[in-house]
C-alpha cells in the first residue's frame, strides 16, 4: 500500500517495514505487546523514523536484525523499553513488597516517558529528556529511578539484545539527606498537650511514645504488648510495617532493645490499659476503626498536621520526633554509642547525622564566653 518507497507498508491494520539485508528482502510487521501496531498517523511517523534509521544502521554496517525484532520467522516485533522494563521487573523476585511495589512504581514511569521505544535505539539524549520531564525530583530520587533503568539495560546486555548501555556517562545526581530538624522541649510539649485535650487518648499515647523512644515510623506501627517488659524497663524493636506490609524485621534487619525512660512507661502504661480488652496483638490502632495503622498517613493528616498549624508550630513531619529523641539524648550527656544503639544507628551514621549536637549546651556556654567578652570591651570603650 503507501510509502512503500520509504521503507514502510502501509496495510489495513498493520505497518510493516521493509528492507533489505545481505541480498535478501526482509519485511517485518511493527508489534508492541506481541500485536501489531495500528496504522495510525503517529505509528506511520514511528515506523518511517524506525526504517530510516534500519536503513543508516545498514549502510555502515551496525545493523544487528537481533536488536530490533525477535526470531519469529518472517515476522518480527520491535524489542521495546517496554517489554524490557516488565522482563527485568518479573525476574526480581525475593523483594519486600514495599522494594517490588517501588520498582513497579518507578517502571511504569519510564514505560510512559520511553516505553513504546525500540531499546535498541534508545539514545543518552532520550534519557535526559525523560529525566527533564521531571523536574521535581530530587536527586535521590533521580538516582533511583535511574538505577531501575539501569539494571533493565544490563539484562538486555546480557541477553544479547544490545550491545552498549545508553546510560554510560551519566552521572548520579549529587544530593544529601535533610539536616535533622527536632523540636525543642517547649514544642514537644505543647504539641503532646493539645493532642491530649482534643483527640482520643490513644492519639497523645501513640506520638508520646515516638517522642520518646525515638522508634522509626515502620517500627511505631508495629509495636506489640509482648514486646514491652515493664519491670525491666525495655522495649523490644524486632517488626515494622511499610505500607501496609507487615514484616518481621526492622529496616537495618536487626532487633534492638530501647531502655524506657519515665515518659516513654507513662504512655505506653496508658495504652496498655486502653487496649487490655482488645485481643490483637498491636499496641497502637485508629481509635474509631479499632484497628491497626497500616502506615502514618492518617494520623499525619488527621492529627499531626492540623495540631502544628493549630499551634502556629513550623511544620515537620512526624519523623522529626525520632531526631528530637536523638538530639534530647545528646544534649543530655548520654554517650553516642549508647544513643546510636537506642537508635538502632551504626556509631558512624549516629555521629554523622547528630554531630552538631554532640556537645550539648556547650557550644552555648562557649559563645557566651565570647559575648561576655566582647560587651566587657564594648563597655572599656566607652
Amino acid at each position: 500500500m503507501g510509502d512503500a518507497g520509504r521503507g514502510i507498508e502501509v496495510r489495513e491494520t498493520s505497518i510493516r517495514i521493509t528492507f533489505r539485508l545481505d541480498g535478501r528482502a526482509h519485511k517485518k510487521t511493527v508489534k508492541t505487546g506481541g500485536a501489531p501496531i495500528p496504522p495510525t498517523p503517529a505509528n506511520i511517523k514511528y515506523a518511517l523514523r524506525l526504517a530510516e534509521e534500519i536503513k543508516a544502521k545498514i549502510k555502515f554496517g551496525t545493523f544487528v536484525m537481533a536488536e530490533y525484532f525477535d526470531d519469529d520467522g518472517d515476522t518480527g516485533s520491535v524489542v521495546t523499553v517496554e517489554q524490557r522494563l516488565r522482563l527485568w521487573l518479573k525476574l526480581q523476585t525475593g523483594l519486600a513488597p514495599s522494594t517490588r511495589r517501588a520498582y513497579g512504581f518507578i517502571s511504569e514511569w519510564w514505560i510512559a516517558e520511553l516505553g513504546s521505544k525500540p531499546i535498541a535505539s534508545l539514545v543518552h539524549s532520550d534519557i535526559l529528556g525523560a529525566l527533564a520531564n521531571a523536574s521535581h525530583r530530587t536527586g535521590k530520587t533521580v538516582n533511583n529511578t535511574v538505577s531501575v533503568l539501569r539494571n533493565a539495560l544490563k539484562l538486555s546486555i546480557r541477553d544479547g539484545v544490545i550491545k552498549t548501555s545508553p546510560l554510560e556517562g551519566l552521572e548520579a545526581s549529587s544530593h544529601q539527606n535533610p539536616e535533622p530538624d527536632p523540636f525543642t522541649d517547649d514544642e514537644r510539649e505543647a504539641i503532646l498537650q493539645d493532642l491530649g485535650r482534643r483527640f482520643d487518648p490513644q492519639i497523645e499515647n501513640y506520638f508520646g511514645v515516638k517522642f520518646f523512644t525515638g522508634v522509626r515510623t515502620g517500627e511505631s506501627l508495629a509495636i506489640r504488648p509482648e514486646h514491652i517488659d515493664m519491670t525491666s524497663g525495655i522495649l523490644q524493636v524486632r517488626e515494622s510495617i511499610v505500607l501496609g506490609e507487615h514484616l518481621n524485621r526492622t529496616k537495618t534487619k536487626k532487633a534492638r532493645n530501647i531502655f524506657l525512660n519515665s515518659r516513654a512507661k507513662e504512655y505506653i502504661s496508658r495504652q496498655l490499659e486502653i487496649i487490655k480488652s482488645q485481643d490483637d496483638g498491636w499496641l497502637f490502632h485508629h481509635p474509631e476503626h479499632k484497628r491497626r495503622w497500616d502506615d502514618d498517613k492518617a494520623p499525619r493528616s488527621t492529627y499531626w498536621e492540623p495540631t502544628l498549624k493549630r499551634l502556629g508550630i513550623r511544620p515537620r513531619n512526624p519523623y522529626q520526633t525520632r531526631h528530637t529523641y536523638a538530639t534530647m539524648m545528646l544534649m543530655a550527656g548520654m554517650t553516642p554509642a549508647f544513643g546510636a544503639k537506642q537508635m538502632g544507628h551504626s556509631i558512624q551514621m549516629f555521629l554523622r547525622t547528630y554531630a552538631r549536637w554532640i556537645d550539648g549546651d556547650q557550644n552555648a556556654l562557649e559563645m557566651r564566653k565570647l559575648e561576655a567578652k566582647l560587651s566587657g570591651n564594648i563597655s572599656g570603650n566607652k
